[in-house]
């Protein structure tokens, strides 16, 4: 599988509010970073032009986090779109399931798809909490480039690194404004933490965004997390609707959440 680099870690959240503070923000930073990342905000401000315009200045790959959760013709239409913008990923959830996640992976072409496992909020635990491993398997299953996990819950990270093994990427947000520590989530088995607001909303954002990177490139350069990955059998579909052999699955609103230990969270991961 073709991964994109992970040289500095930084996978950059651009979630500022308009074209001018983006270039703005790009030119002061895009030496730090190794991939930039779309939301919602900006491109229905400015139009999936600005994806295109953002790529011709900047030679990152560019991950479009739609976040994509509908049918799979839907979700082809949003993927193409993307495609044609010049995105070079796109992020769909894990809930929409084989049929969808397997049209979107052959809708995307050479572009690279990631499926979420888990939100970052504490929400997240309310339902994609209860089914990380399904997602993560699934994703690995079908055959999508990459994951997101959630980089404040790092021994969340570990286990999703021990499920997809070791040649999909994983790419965690809640780094920094969310609590996630810098390097952390790294360390843990991912190969980009998601940095938004520590870096744009920073008084000198060229500065936080070296720190930071400083400050991540220890578990960078040890390759901590994927180099430990041990080799997994494959997955029968099956186990899948069974919840799978060897994590929880489907046991209550609570006891199967990836992040959550103690009386509410059944222990151990």
């Amino acid at each position: 599988m073709n991964r994109w680099k992970s040289e500095t870690g930084i996978m950059l959240a651009l979630d500022v509010p308009d074209r001018t503070t983006a270039f703005r923000l790009l030119d002061r930073v895009a030496d730090e970073i190794d991939v930039i990342k779309f939301n919602y905000p900006l491109v229905l401000q400015e139009g999936l032009e600005i994806i295109t315009r953002v790529k011709e200045a900047y030679p990152r790959p560019i991950l479009a986090d739609f976040k994509i959760a509908d049918v799979p013709v839907t979700n082809n239409r949003i993927i193409d779109l993307c495609r044609r913008a010049g995105a070079d990923g796109v992020m769909v959830q894990g809930f929409i399931g084989i049929d969808a996640i397997q049209s979107a992976i052959a809708a995307a072409g050479e572009m690279k798809i990631f499926v979420v496992t888990q939100l970052t909020n504490p929400g997240g635990l309310d339902f994609t909490g209860r089914f990380t491993g399904e997602f993560a398997q699934l994703a690995r299953m079908l055959g999508a480039a990459g994951v997101q996990a959630p980089g404040n819950r790092p021994e969340v990270v570990k286990k999703v690194r021990e499920i997809v093994g070791e040649e999909m990427m994983i790419a965690c947000c809640g780094i920094g404004a969310q609590g996630g520590k810098f390097g952390g989530a790294i360390a843990a088995g991912g190969d980009f933490e998601i940095i938004g607001r520590a870096i744009y909303q920073a008084p000198d954002p060229a500065r936080a965004a070296a720190e930071i990177r400083a400050a991540i490139a220890p578990p960078l350069k040890s390759g901590t997390g994927a180099g430990e990955n041990r080799r997994l059998q494959p997955l029968d579909p099956r186990d899948l609707r069974r919840g799978g052999e060897g994590h929880r699955g489907r046991q209550g609103p609570r006891t199967a959440r990836f992040g959550r230990t103690g009386p509410e969270g059944g222990g151990k991961l």
